[in-house]
């Protein structure tokens, strides 16, 4: 039983961190300050309820599973505190970083193991690649062409569509 409230759970919280890096990319184009805060912490409020959710699923390889979904809370962490004010860093690296390093290790654990549909697993390594690809651009030319697409495709369409996916395979479960 609590499985399945871990579920669902996890999988409302995907659909809110889907919404907020939606939202979040909205704010390139429509520079809103509080929005674009908002769905920062956004995003890191929602991630803390996507990724216990989705390590329990992946559990039967703690020690990988654990470390990335270690490495994406500290940088669900550090993004937190930066949008608070708590800590005068560029979190990109950790957050999205981070988070990228998850997507892709947590999707190819997922996969090995069948837990879930192959071209979700494709879905959310391409996102987690493109997620990274945007991180490493942004730190060589900020505002480049293949950072604005880069981010585009990966934390607007595909990451939110993995998540979403992913939050009604939770649903369905246990």
């Amino acid at each position: 039983m609590e499985e399945k409230k871990l579920y669902h759970f996890g999988a409302w919280s995907a659909f809110g961190m889907a919404l907020m890096l939606i939202t979040n990319g909205v704010t390139t184009f429509v520079p809103t300050y509080w929005l674009y805060y908002a769905s920062r912490i956004g995003i890191v409020l929602a991630g803390f309820g996507v990724l216990p959710a989705i390590w329990k699923q992946v559990n039967q390889e703690a020690g990988w599973a654990t470390w990335l979904t270690a490495l994406a809370f500290l940088g669900l962490s550090a993004e937190g505190l930066h949008y608070i004010g708590q800590a005068s860093l560029n979190s990109n690296w950790l957050l999205f970083g981070g988070l990228s390093a998850w997507a892709v290790g947590m999707n190819i654990i997922g996969m090995r193991a069948k837990k879930w549909p192959l071209w979700m697993g494709i879905l959310g390594i391409v996102s987690g690649i493109l997620l990274f690809a945007a991180v490493l651009a942004y730190s060589i030319v900020p505002g480049s062409i293949f950072n604005t697409i880069s981010a585009g495709l990966g934390a607007v369409v595909l990451y939110p569509a993995w998540l979403v996916w992913m939050g009604l395979r939770m649903l369905k479960d246990k």
